[in-house]
């Protein structure tokens, strides 16, 4: 019997457009160029967007091993790429600053939520589902993202939230989505995992026994990894789950 029911965040229950990634992206290095100025460090803005993707780039190396790296270490991998002494060794107040402004854009405009996501949560959490969240952070760490759940009305749908960059563990390596059913008290053939991603979310799903259910609003099949059950909207899960109302 299925007793618990854990969720991927980007674009399962919050949208992650280009986009939205582009925007962010631009605010991210204004802010952070804006701090460096401040403290004697100026450095110019197509600097430090070259530096920032290059940066990101790297970092995708890392998250292809399914490890992940922290917000200060990110900030230290775009800032190799400049190859500028004004910001070799930076004091920790400063990385500090720089850290708030490289999270912070996303909480001062959030993404929007995938439709059905609130009425799904509702749903699974008053028929007395086990609630988690397995999320791959990538630039914005999981400290933020439960932060921006809060001011959406969303933090208290779940019973345990899972973020790679504290575990330094990315789906799809089986560890992430344990770690997440040991915390929650559950068992891998008990539980439920919904994503958006076959080779990340159905395919970590499967790899430890859980029911992998695909979410694809605008995405094809993969007929290299058949997920148990796919669904087009959210509201689909609760026939999964046996709720027909």
């Amino acid at each position: 019997m299925l007793d618990t029911v854990t969720f991927d965040l980007w674009n399962t229950l919050l949208s992650n457009t280009p986009p939205d990634n582009q925007k962010y992206r631009l605010k991210r290095v204004e802010k952070i160029g804006k701090i460096l100025k401040r403290n004697g460090r100026e450095i110019k803005f197509d600097h430090l967007l070259g530096a920032y993707l290059k940066g990101f780039e790297k970092c995708k190396e890392t998250w292809r091993s399914n490890l992940d790296l922290s917000t200060e270490e990110q900030l230290k991998v775009m800032f190799d790429f400049l190859e500028d002494e004004k910001i070799v060794n930076l004091p920790q107040n400063l990385m500090s600053h720089l850290v708030e402004a490289y999270v912070s854009p996303i909480l001062e405009d959030p993404p929007d939520l995938i439709h059905g996501a609130e009425e799904i949560l509702t749903l699974v959490k008053r028929n007395g589902y086990k609630v988690g969240l397995i999320c791959n952070t990538g630039t914005t760490p999981g400290e933020t993202i439960r932060k921006l759940l809060k001011r959406l009305g969303m933090i208290e749908y779940f019973d345990v939230t899972t973020f790679s960059n504290e575990l330094k563990i990315r789906k799809p390596d089986p560890r992430i989505f344990l770690y997440t059913l040991t915390q929650l008290k559950s068992q891998p053939q008990s539980s439920v995992h919904v994503g958006d991603l076959v080779d990340v979310d159905v395919w970590g799903a499967k790899n430890v026994g859980m029911v992998s259910v695909h979410f694809y609003p605008d995405q094809t099949l993969c007929e290299e990894i058949l997920p148990d059950f796919s669904i087009k909207e959210l509201k689909e899960l609760r026939w999964i789950l046996g709720d027909s109302k």
